[in-house]
């Protein structure tokens, strides 16, 4: 058998207008069997520059990644900007209850305006307003004890360079308190350490840590935090040694999407997709390379040892045009799985987003809908919680509304 590992650097499901056109023309054959879940309209927010705004197309064109990102955990917001420098924290009803901003690129808030300020943080008794130079502000988190972490770089004279990996070390994790005050910066090695290699996402667990995925040229690298910040796990994860459900000499292309860590145990979850060579039936010579399966592997960080795998199931769409009906199929997105183990897989459908939910215990699957309509495909953010529920930042081109759809009553009714 020849495996060859082909590295890609997908994120937290952002997609652009641009890429999802095409996608939300194509028909699914599972949207025909799938229901709607509920969606839930909270609230909106506008362009712009003030405290409660955010700047969605301004994008800085020197940096690479996503622009915009959200965060909810106990029904409170966290909406992380790059393109104004700034993270807000709102209730469940759009009311601002803090801001993390760039003086540089921001007006002073207005409620903070004219109060002393403190180690840059001012405002009033429920709002607040700390001032921190963010350069680029985009993955976020936030723990039990509600401290947040964010993903941020530094400034382009404090680079450094992996020689080894041939990879820029500029992201580090930025942590603030419940009391909305910077604490400190995490690296590689904790609180003050190297900068990382490009995060592609971070996480808390039920334990207050905090984990963080890296990509460099040879694989992803997991640092693995306690709740002070220390570091307990390096785990490095090579494209050239992933596990593969194959056998015998075919040839086969492994691409690791995202890994994402358990929210109550040591383990990690691998989602890999695969893709084999195909070979014509009436020549026998090499047609090219189609998708051909995705699994869910599950690491032990203890034992380190992967768990059996899961077979994941794959989009079937149809696509039309002016030569005919053609079928295909293509690999979910992988958004993240939930504290009692439901894997939560995403693709773009014509109504939306095509869901589908697995019980990694008992391989169960169950398929839903989510709305999202043509004009709300500018910008889009989602993000699972821990129990549950899929929020949703989704922009058009006039003002971004911040959606959920109650998947944890779903899950609740599953499992009955």
């Amino acid at each position: 058998m020849t495996i060859r590992s082909r590295p890609t650097f997908r994120t937290v499901l952002v997609v652009l207008i641009s890429s999802l056109g095409t996608l939300f023309m194509a028909s699914s054959c599972n949207a025909r069997v799938a229901t709607q879940v509920e969606r839930e309209k909270l609230f909106s927010l506008s362009y712009g520059r003030f405290e409660d705004e955010i700047d969605l197309f301004r994008l800085d064109t020197s940096t690479t990644g996503p622009d915009t990102q959200i965060f909810m955990r106990d029904g409170m917001f966290y909406i992380s900007n790059s393109g104004s420098k700034k993270i807000l924290q709102l209730t469940s009803f759009g009311d601002l209850l803090s801001v993390y901003y760039n003086p540089e690129d921001n007006p002073v808030p207005s409620y903070a305006v004219g109060r002393e300020e403190r180690d840059g943080l001012a405002g009033e008794a429920t709002r607040k307003a700390t001032a921190y130079p963010f350069v680029h502000p985009v993955f976020l988190t936030v723990d039990a004890a509600k401290r947040l972490s964010v993903v941020d770089q530094i400034p382009p004279e404090r680079y450094e360079y992996d020689n080894d990996e041939q990879v820029l070390l500029r992201d580090v994790v930025l942590r603030f308190g419940s009391d909305s005050r910077f604490m400190d910066y995490l690296g590689q090695e904790g609180p003050g350490g190297t900068p990382f290699p490009p995060v592609s996402g971070i996480f808390s667990n039920s334990r207050g840590e905090t984990i963080v995925t890296a990509r460099t040229q040879s694989g992803v690298r997991v640092f693995w935090f306690d709740a002070d910040g220390n570091l307990l796990y390096r785990i490095p994860i090579q494209y050239r040694s992933l596990p593969s459900p194959f056998g015998g000499s075919e040839i086969v292309y492994s691409s690791l999407e995202k890994v994402v860590p358990d929210p109550e145990s040591l383990k990690l979850y691998l989602k890999i997709d695969y893709y084999a060579e195909e070979i014509d039936k009436d020549t026998g010579a090499a047609a090219g390379i189609a998708y051909n399966r995705s699994c869910l592997y599950p690491f032990d960080i203890q034992t380190g040892s992967y768990d059996d795998k899961i077979d994941l199931p794959s989009f079937e769409g149809v696509d039309k045009d002016g030569q005919g009906t053609i079928t295909f199929r293509k690999p979910y997105e992988f958004l993240g799985i939930t504290s009692s183990g439901w894997a939560f897989l995403l693709s773009p459908d014509k109504a939306g987003y095509a869901l589908e939910i697995l019980d990694v215990r008992s391989r169960r699957i169950h398929k839903r809908i989510l709305s999202v309509s043509q004009d709300e495909l500018a910008y889009n953010a989602l993000m699972l919680s821990p129990d549950g529920i899929i929020s949703a930042l989704l922009a058009t081109p006039w003002n971004a509304s911040i959606v959920w759809w109650r998947t944890d009553s779903l899950i609740g009714e599953i499992r009955r």
